[in-house]
């Protein structure tokens, strides 16, 4: 009987010991968040683990639209939006404004450390609008003392020491105004970083690394509640252009800032792919580029070996007059999977010519599809990347067509040029072929026209998938580090919406994508002439409505749990 009274006893033992470190365990965990909790009182937006806390102490999904304020003109524009822009917004299902701002706003270089009253009472004036309509604000430092970061024209920023010191300074100026305010839900401590290119990649990020952590000390300092938005580095740039930086590298563990607080919020941008976000525009370098949303375009893929080969039309005639060509049948191939049409320029004193390229699939029944067609009477070179051994050549949109209007010309090259078209995947049982018409005021440029194909593999197509696979690596981020995302920026430029290019659906693609992995998000932007909701020009009032975009984004807003 004794020997039972014991063994129980010692089981009962081993049971509370077993089960103690757990207990102590979730006493633990439950004293931690308490602290946090009396870190982030009630009434401010923050961080805890992965989620963002509203003001009422529930949940939050960032749902916000940009105001752009005309930062690149260095000065405040009164005429960019009024207080009914905060209504209209609130009435679509925006519950938040992410506020561009440029230090020149707040300060003059002739003048620094000395504040302008005048750009605060302005920020004041979108703080009250912002809460009487029910919004938050996130003021975001577009364009720092140094300089724009996202072309890499900011280089000052990082190369003097000042422009830092006063960008630090502003912040803590601007921190301590609005540390007692909710409705200021927080500091985008630096709009999309561009750094010098140093040796290594990890010493180039560290530049950025460090100035953030000195901008969010004293930032706290002053403001103890208002959440830190905290960027990914967005580039790197070689100043000498002697070197390139490793793309590879751009990664979210690599490129975000770690910041030793609480209160972190951790920025994205998506703009892919940029050749369809930002389509058709000299200022981006994508002049000449149309896309549609969704495509069978490739925007991905990993090449076996290179392209392999290529079929090649008839030859072209060189007697100054348009010649018709077109290529034999090319089939999908154990050796070969993914083509691409290719205009061919020899090397010439003189120049080429090419009109109405088209790439024709075939189904096995006969059935013919056009899936490209080439005839540049917009006035550019649609789309098309130029390549020659020495870099020589130019491509150029000609009106001397075949039918009096606009062709492709091939001039410049001192060696052979290849002008490459957009990827497509070859179908199982269906033929492609390329035709079109092309000549030459030389008898040595032989122009001609081919299909070259490769084996790839992992070929993703402009589609919903490839868009989710390019967000998803930053939900994974969150989920391994238990810190909240937010995608800053996203939107698509207004050629995006023209002639059926779809801009719309891939705006409420991105949002469905945002929802499903909660992702908080931020459209880009209101009011100006390439993205804006409004896109007149934003030196006059709001008045230009993109509806296609207008219907997307309420119908989305509305449904948005």
């Amino acid at each position: 009987m004794k020997k039972k009274k014991f063994l129980r006893r010692f089981s009962l033992f081993s049971l509370i010991f077993a089960v103690l470190p757990l207990i102590l365990s979730v006493c633990v965990f439950a004293a931690k968040k308490s602290d946090k909790s009396k870190d982030q009182p009630s009434g401010f937006v923050h961080a805890d683990g992965k989620d963002i806390i509203g003001i009422d102490g529930e949940k939050l999904v960032i749902k916000g639209i940009a105001f752009g304020n005309s930062v690149w003109s260095n000065k405040i524009n009164y005429n960019h939006h009024t207080e009914d822009s905060y209504k209209e917004l609130s009435e679509m299902g925006f519950n938040s404004v992410r506020f561009y701002i440029n230090y020149c706003f707040f300060e003059d270089d002739a003048a620094p450390y000395k504040y302008k009253e005048s750009g605060f009472k302005w920020l004041d004036k979108n703080v009250k609008w912002a809460k009487k309509y029910g919004m938050g604000i996130i003021i975001n430092m577009h364009c720092p003392q140094g300089g724009y970061q996202s072309a890499g024209n900011g280089m000052e920023l990082w190369n003097d020491a000042e422009n830092q010191n006063r960008l630090i300074a502003l912040w803590k100026a601007i921190a301590e105004r609005y540390s007692g305010e909710p409705a200021v839900w927080g500091y985008g401590l630096l709009n999309e970083p561009y750094v010098p290119l140093l040796d290594t990649m990890e010493k180039s990020a560290e530049q950025y690394f460090e100035l953030t952590d000195r901008i969010a000390k004293e930032v706290r300092k002053a403001s103890p509640h208002q959440a830190l938005f905290v960027e990914c580095l967005c580039n790197a740039k070689d100043i000498n252009g002697e070197k390139v930086p490793d793309y590879d590298w751009f990664v979210p563990e690599n490129t975000f800032p770690k910041i030793n607080d609480q209160n972190v919020i951790y920025e994205f941008h998506c703009y892919s792919p940029f050749s369809f976000t930002h389509q058709g525009t000299q200022w981006a370098g994508t002049e000449g580029i149309t896309m549609t949303y969704p495509s069978e375009q490739i925007v991905s893929a990993e090449y076996e070996n290179g392209w392999v080969g290529c079929l090649t039309a008839d030859s072209v005639n060189t007697d100054g007059e348009w010649t018709y060509f077109e290529s034999r049948k090319l089939q999908l191939s154990n050796n070969y999977n993914i083509a691409s049409a290719a205009l061919y320029a020899h090397e010439s004193e003189g120049a080429a010519y090419f009109d109405d390229i088209t790439v024709t699939e075939i189904s096995p029944n006969g059935k013919k599809k056009t899936l490209y067609f080439y005839d540049f009477n917009e006035g550019n070179v649609m789309g098309l990347y130029p390549w020659s051994p020495d870099g020589t050549g130019v491509l150029a949109v000609s009106d001397n067509g075949r039918n009096g209007s606009g062709c492709l010309k091939i001039s410049g090259n001192r060696t052979a040029l290849t002008a490459s078209a957009d990827k497509f995947i070859l179908k199982n049982g269906y033929y492609y072929v390329v035709s079109g018409y092309a000549k030459s005021d030389t008898a040595d440029s032989k122009p001609a026209v081919r299909l070259d194909y490769a084996k790839a593999s992992s070929c993703i197509m402009l589609d919903k998938d490839y868009l989710e696979s390019e967000i998803k690596i930053y939900a994974d981020y969150s989920e391994k580090h238990n810190v909240p995302i937010y995608m800053g920026e996203f939107g698509v430029i207004s050629e995006g919406f023209k002639k059926g290019r779809n801009g719309a659906g891939w705006v409420s693609d991105v949002i469905d994508i945002c929802e499903q992995y909660r992702i908080s998000y931020n459209y880009h932007t209101y009011h100006e002439t390439s993205f804006g909701l409004y896109a007149n020009n934003d030196a006059e009032l709001p008045s230009e409505l993109n509806k296609e975009l207008e219907k997307v984004l309420r119908d989305k807003l509305k449904r948005a749990k």
